[in-house]
């Protein structure tokens, strides 16, 4: 019997969980760069929902963050559409998560979502979608960061929708414990399927918020990368 393709990649991230120490890296790094990326790396490459899927580097950036461990444990990879929908896949060892939406929105896309949220048309939009979506079992989440305390200047207090004004974002998040595809081919299919599923809203973001005008130096900085090779 074949074994599921991200089975290996699980076992490598639970045993890092563990030991997460260079020690630990030297030993299995040939696993790793021969076995788990490649896969990863060829699955990102077959969906065709999203495309220029970006590799998550292996290590942590110590030098902004001495207190994280010297690797993550889990291979991920980001990528955005012409119309500014993004999405973020990642294996780990408790599974697959596969998100999409706005996950990290550059400063003028959250300011495009904030207007869109307080909007008179586009704001109850919001809303069914975010039905629509919940109604389907997909579970939503306010972006990669966690949300504002209290509602963003320039609107009011007790805005209808105040709640997810004090979003940085909106995401809709599957995850699945023990993916089962044998190949790339299921796999990837598997995977385009749970990115194209909150369809309505893909429609709000790229028809409210859209893509950043801004430069990639603008939208992360020098320091501020996913970390992406």
């Amino acid at each position: 019997m074949d074994r599921p393709i991200f089975e290996e990649a699980q076992s490598f991230f639970a045993r890092m969980e563990a030991d997460n120490t260079r020690e630990f890296w030297a030993r299995q790094r040939r696993l790793y760069d021969d076995g788990i990326r490649p896969v990863f790396t060829a699955v990102c490459a077959a969906l065709t929902s999203f495309s220029g899927w970006r590799i998550y580097r292996p290590h942590n950036d110590l030098r902004f963050r001495p207190d994280s461990p010297p690797y993550k444990t889990f291979i991920g990879a980001v990528a955005e559409r012409p119309d500014g929908v993004g999405a973020f896949i990642r294996v780990s060892s408790i599974g697959l998560l596969v998100a999409t939406g706005l996950p990290f929105p550059a400063a003028d896309q959250l300011a495009a979502f904030r207007a869109a949220v307080a909007g008179d048309v586009s704001g109850p939009a919001l809303v069914a979608a975010i039905g629509a979506v919940t109604g389907q079992g997909m579970m939503i989440r306010p972006g990669r960061a966690q949300p504002l305390t209290r509602v963003p200047r320039g609107f009011p207090a007790d805005h209808p929708r105040a709640d997810l004004l004090r979003w940085k974002g909106i995401e809709v998040n599957h995850r699945v414990r023990r993916p089962a595809w044998v190949d790339i081919a299921s796999a990837s299919a598997g995977i385009d399927e749970l990115l194209c599923e909150p369809a309505a809203l893909h429609e709000w973001l790229a028809r409210y918020v859209g893509a950043s005008t801004l430069t990639a130096e603008q939208r992360f900085g020098p320091r501020r990368g996913t970390g992406a090779p």
